[in-house]
Formats: structure tokens, C-alpha cells, sequence
């Protein structure tokens, strides 16, 4: 009996002993949360920003301010570099911080405070920021980050796990474009907004969010709403999504919103830094029921035989075919001419790959067209099919004609200069009649050597849903 109890004491012993060292692993695996500090926030950061009233300015803070808000972006996914954004009810305000891994202390949804007293706030293009300045200089100064050894002096974490505030943004003229002071008080700057119905330009669809390479540049691709208002999503090559290409449905897109103005007499570019590509939630349909921009083109084809997936390029001779351009540092667009064909009469045809257009739809048609050395009445026009079935003899279809010689500039244009005319837009072209059927776009282009040979440029194809 005794053996039995002394066998029974150990065993407890033992279990308490585990017990208590798994008690202790426990506890050093999860420390406990932070919570708020006996601070609390004397002004707000809409107040705060207001210090700043000069672009370009640096204004120190020399009175006791204390300043709270949630934390909506940090340096996670590596489209942040040593910055975080807060926010209050107010405003927000991006907190200049020289360290990296700032996710770890600074979770989205966690509180911060602010002591602002010895900081200074300033602005990068009209962009308020709050930091220290930086002298190493001489006479060039700049906003640089709190240092490390200095970030507990000025910096405290609250508790974590806020709702995260988000501005639902439904009205694009909210996107203030202004410059210089008045831009710096836009509550909207470095908010965490949701805009909704937007996706990114087809033509953007085909570039990743940014560079890759060695230089790992940052870029700015192009997110539209259905009418058309437009802004720049900007992403560096430093992001772990930077390789990653955008989703090509409409629907809605989360991110910080900035702008930057390029010099004193640029409008300022309106722009949205996603924190990770789960700030991008486009699965909807798209706002054109059929767009192309050849964009997708790039300079290595320039003037060859264009030739995109599911399309058609139909013409007596090689010479004749409809070409890929490619000019400046956005131009792309296809091309067709007579010149150089020696053909008494040239038809060249342009199909699009099938269009379906849903029953119901009041949908419209619409390109633009530019055009040179216009020597005679070429005719180029639009025409749409419900027969035609894909073949190499499109005469064969019946087609009706959408455009006429007012809506194609180039038809009785009688300039003959070597310089291209403006783009200019057919207008919309309502297709009513074709909802709830297959059809075809097509542009054929009747040209004759020596007296038609005018060169188009045809780009912007669109059909809308409504």
C-alpha cells in the first residue's frame, strides 16, 4: 500500500510539472495583446493636418499633441515601405517610421497613438505626411522616418482587433484632383476607400502589377467605372503580388488614396495603393459586352500583319492586310492602306471573333478612327453580321453597314498630309436590334491605286451593355 502511494505521489508530481511547463510554452507562444496605453488623443488628426498649411513646407511640433487612430495599411505585403497609415473619424495621416517589418507591431486594426510633440509634418506633392526632418543635406531638407531607436519614444500600440474603417467612395467627384494646400486637407488623402463597379482597362490586363526585373520599378495601372471616370492603381516592384496580373472581371477595389503631382504646374494623378491583391474584388462582368484596345500589342510588332486570337484579317495580298502600329509610348493601334498594293481595287476585311449580345441589352457601338495622306474618297466602314460563320469568304454573309462617310472623318477628308488627323469617335451606335444574337463587327476597306489610298488607324472598340 505504501509502494502504491508513493508511486501515486510521483505520478501527480510529474503530471504538475508538465502541466506547468506547457503552461509556460503556452504563454511564450502567445503574448499576451497589447492594450491601450494611458494615453489619450487631445486632437485629431484632421486638426493636426491643418498645422501644415504650406506645400513644401516643414512645420515642427512643438506643443503636447496626442493623436489616436486605427491602423488601415502597413508594410505586409511590401506595397508599403516603412510607413503605416492611421485613421480616426476625422481624417488620416501616413506616419513616417525608419523600420521595416512594421506589420508586426502595427496590425491592421490595431490602435495607435501619437506623441507629435519634436515630430514634423510635411508633405510629399501635396501628400501630408508626419515624420521628422531630415538635414543630412545641406540645404536640401526632406521628411524622413522616426528613427528605430526613437519610434517607443513617439509611437504606442493599442489594443488590436478594431473594425477597420473603410470610406465607401460612390460619387467620383469626392476624388478631390486639387493641388498644392487645398489638396493637403482633403479628408479623403490616405483614407482606406472602396470604390465600387470599376475594373482595370483591358489593355492593362496583359501587364502585371509591377516590375519585376532588377529595377523593380513601380507602376501605375488603370482602373475605370462604366462611365468612364478613371484612376491609377499603383504598385512597386518590391510587393510580393508585384508579378501577379490584375483580374479582368468589374467589381469592387479597396487601397489607400493618394495622389501625386508631378510639378507645380501638373494636376495632381489621383491614385489607390492596395495593401494585397485581396484589396481587389472584381468577379462581375465587365462594363462592355466587347472592347479592344491593342494594348496588348507591343514594339516588336509594329507594322506586321495583325493577328489577335479569334479575329479576322482578310486581304487579296499580304501587302493589303490590316497592320499592327505601334508609336510613342501609348499608341497602339491597327492600320490599313491601298498604297503600295498596285491593286486597281482592294477590299481588305477586319473581323472580331463572335459577339454575343444578351436578350434584353440596349447595348451601343463606338471606335475611333485617324487618317493620312487622304488623296480620294476611301471607303472604310463598319458593317455587323448575324450569318457570317467565320470563313475566309466573308462576301458570302450578309452585312449591314452601322457607319456612314460622316462618321469615318477620314471619307471626306481631302488633307493630304503626311501627319496623322486627331482620333476621332464615331459616336454610339445603337445595336437594339441585335439583342439576344450572335453577331460580327467587321471593317471593310475599298481602296485603288493610284488616286484611294488614304491610310486609317482604327482603335477604342467598344460595345457597351447599355
Amino acid at each position: 500500500m505504501k509502494k502504491f502511494l508513493k508511486l501515486s505521489f510521483t505520478a501527480v508530481i510529474v503530471i504538475l510539472a508538465v502541466g506547468s511547463i506547457s503552461s509556460c510554452k503556452k504563454n511564450f507562444d502567445n503574448p499576451p495583446a497589447y492594450v491601450d496605453p494611458n494615453l489619450v488623443a487631445n486632437t485629431t488628426i484632421k486638426s493636426l493636418k491643418a498645422l501644415h498649411q504650406t506645400s513644401g513646407a516643414f512645420d515642427a511640433v512643438s506643443t503636447d499633441i496626442i493623436i489616436s487612430g486605427i491602423v488601415v495599411a502597413n508594410d505586409k505585403s511590401g506595397n508599403f515601405y516603412k510607413e503605416i497609415y492611421i485613421q480616426d473619424a476625422t481624417g488620416a495621416i501616413a506616419l513616417e517610421l525608419d523600420a521595416t517589418n512594421l506589420y508586426t507591431a502595427y496590425a491592421v486594426g490595431r490602435t495607435v497613438f501619437v506623441k507629435c510633440n519634436g515630430l514634423t509634418l510635411s508633405d510629399y506633392h501635396s501628400f501630408p505626411q508626419l515624420g521628422m526632418k531630415d538635414n543630412s543635406v545641406p540645404g536640401v531638407p526632406s521628411l524622413g522616418g522616426i528613427p528605430s531607436t526613437l519610434i517607443s519614444t513617439y509611437v504606442f500600440a493599442g489594443a488590436s482587433g478594431n473594425a477597420v474603417p473603410v470610406t465607401v467612395v460612390s460619387n467620383y467627384a469626392a476624388l478631390n484632383s486639387s493641388s498644392g494646400n487645398a489638396a493637403m486637407q482633403d479628408t479623403l488623402l490616405g483614407r482606406l476607400i472602396r470604390l465600387d463597379n470599376y475594373e482595370f482597362t483591358k489593355s492593362n490586363l496583359s501587364q502585371t502589377y509591377a516590375d519585376t526585373s532588377a529595377y523593380k520599378n513601380s507602376i501605375n495601372l488603370t482602373i475605370n467605372n462604366c462611365s468612364g471616370n478613371s484612376l491609377y492603381v499603383r504598385s512597386s516592384g518590391y510587393a510580393n503580388f508585384a508579378g501577379l496580373y490584375p483580374v479582368a472581371g468589374n467589381g469592387s477595389i479597396y487601397g489607400i488614396y493618394t495622389i501625386y503631382k508631378a510639378s507645380s504646374s501638373s494636376t495632381p494623378d489621383k491614385q489607390l495603393i492596395i495593401r494585397d491583391t485581396s484589396d481587389v474584388q472584381m468577379t462581375g462582368a465587365r462594363c462592355n459586352l466587347f472592347e479592344e484596345d491593342f494594348g496588348a500589342l507591343t514594339t516588336a510588332d509594329n507594322n506586321t500583319d495583325f493577328a489577335f486570337s479569334g479575329w479576322k484579317n482578310i486581304a487579296p495580298n499580304s501587302t493589303a492586310n490590316y497592320k499592327n502600329s505601334v508609336f510613342g509610348t501609348t499608341g497602339k493601334v491597327v492600320k490599313v492602306t491601298a498604297f503600295g498594293t498596285a491593286l486597281a481595287t482592294d477590299t481588305a476585311w477586319l473581323i472580331t471573333p463572335a459577339i454575343v449580345i444578351p436578350a434584353g441589352a440596349t447595348p451601343k457601338f463606338s471606335f475611333t478612327t485617324s487618317y493620312q495622306f487622304a488623296l480620294g474618297p476611301t471607303a472604310l466602314h463598319a458593317f455587323i453580321s448575324t450569318n457570317y460563320n467565320g470563313s475566309n469568304t466573308p462576301g458570302t454573309a450578309t452585312w449591314t453597314q452601322l457607319t456612314t462617310n460622316t462618321m469615318i472623318p477620314g471619307n471626306t477628308a481631302t488633307n493630304n498630309s503626311s501627319s496623322f488627323s486627331p482620333f476621332a469617335g464615331t459616336g454610339d451606335i445603337p445595336l437594339n436590334a441585335y439583342a439576344g444574337q450572335t453577331v460580327y463587327i467587321a471593317w471593310k476597306y475599298i481602296g485603288s491605286v493610284p488616286l484611294k489610298t488614304t491610310n486609317f488607324e482604327i482603335d477604342d472598340i467598344r460595345i457597351t451593355r447599355q
